[in-house]
Order: structure tokens, then C-alpha cells, then sequence
């Protein structure tokens, strides 16, 4: 395999599991998982078996280290970066995980079938995305989410304006954790 002069290897290990990932420039967090990531990862509520997403995920180092942890979950990823998604298709192609990880070019939910419900949704939005990401995951998602579905998302800044957002329409949003400024919002939707 010829490596591009752009391939850029993140390794790092997350609760046992070693991620060794192809990232580029131009990519969130290209040489390293960021603290937000780990934060993430370290503290994940996995469903035992199901449907989950990660939303803008980059070169996919949150839904791989989720196929990995429980192989009984299906994965979507979803980011609108066409570099994001090709890293990303690398990544879940080298770990074998093709069978049950999909990777799609999607702006959040936008190019999903209608009918794709998922029991958790994790993100780690890059603060270039800014409030217009977190405005369209959290007017989104509900209707994306399963009953007594999850979402849980890393937040540098603003915790108190996401916890808001979502608030709109989950009945739990709240912080879970905070470690060196970042903070882990879990949001819930409870049974109908």
C-alpha cells in the first residue's frame, strides 16, 4: 500500500482497546486524540445491542473504538467532510468493520434513510462547527433517537447553551462529567 505524503498514524490506547488510525492534515485533532475524545470514550454508555451514531466523526476514532468495544452494536458515522469520510472508510476497512459500519457523507442526519433510528448518539463536535452544528443535532436528533435512546456529547465551551438546546426537546439533559474544561453532556429521551 503506497502511503499518501499526508498520512498522518494517531495511536493511542482507550480502556485496554489500542486505535492505531490514518488522519491528514486538515482533519480535527490529526495527530493525537484530543482530551475531549478521551473524555468521551473513557465514559461511554453503550447499549448492549443496537443502532448508534457518531456524528461528525472525523476520521472516526469514537465509531470504531465503539464497533470495537461491543461487537452486537451497529454503526453509523457521519460527517460532511469528504476528507473526514474517506479516513474514516480507511480506518473501519483496515479494523475489518465494513460489515457493520457504515460511514456516509452526511450533513448530521441529512442523508440517513428516514426510517434509521438510533438507541445512542455520541459526537464530539469540532469547535469550527460551532453553534450551527449543536443547533441542527439538537433539533434533529429527537426524531432520530429511539425511545430511551441516549446522546452523549463533548463540549469545550457554551454547556449551559447546549444543555439548553437539548432541553427544548429531551426531558434529561444534563452534565455527566467535567475534565479540564471539557464537559460530557448526557441527553435522553425517555419512553413515550
Amino acid at each position: 500500500m503506497r502511503r499518501h505524503k499526508e498520512t498522518i498514524f494517531v495511536n493511542d490506547v482507550v480502556n485496554g482497546i489500542p486505535l492505531s488510525l490514518e488522519s491528514s492534515y486538515g482533519l480535527f485533532s490529526k495527530n493525537e486524540l484530543d482530551l475531549g475524545t478521551k473524555v468521551l470514550l473513557e465514559n461511554l454508555i453503550l447499549p448492549e445491542k443496537g443502532v448508534v451514531a457518531d456524528v461528525g466523526c472525523g476520521y472516526g476514532p469514537i465509531g470504531i473504538y465503539v464497533a470495537l468495544k461491543n461487537p452486537n452494536l451497529k454503526v453509523y458515522m457521519l460527517d460532511i467532510d469528504e476528507r473526514a469520510v474517506y479516513y474514516s472508510i480507511k480506518n473501519v476497512k483496515k479494523y475489518g468493520l465494513q460489515d457493520r459500519v457504515n460511514v456516509i457523507r452526511s450533513d448530521v442526519f441529512d442523508n440517513l434513510p428516514k426510517d434509521v433510528k438510533f438507541d445512542a448518539i455520541f459526537s464530539n463536535p469540532p469547535l469550527k462547527a460551532g453553534k450551527k452544528f449543536i443547533q441542527k443535532l439538537a433539533s434533529s436528533s429527537y426524531d432520530k433517537l429511539a425511545d430511551d435512546g441516549l446522546i452523549e456529547l463533548v463540549v469545550y465551551k457554551g454547556e449551559e447553551n447546549v444543555i439548553n438546546l437539548f432541553k427544548e426537546k429531551f426531558e434529561l439533559a444534563e452534565v455527566y462529567k467535567r475534565v479540564k474544561g471539557y464537559s460530557l453532556i448526557i441527553i435522553r429521551k425517555k419512553l413515550s
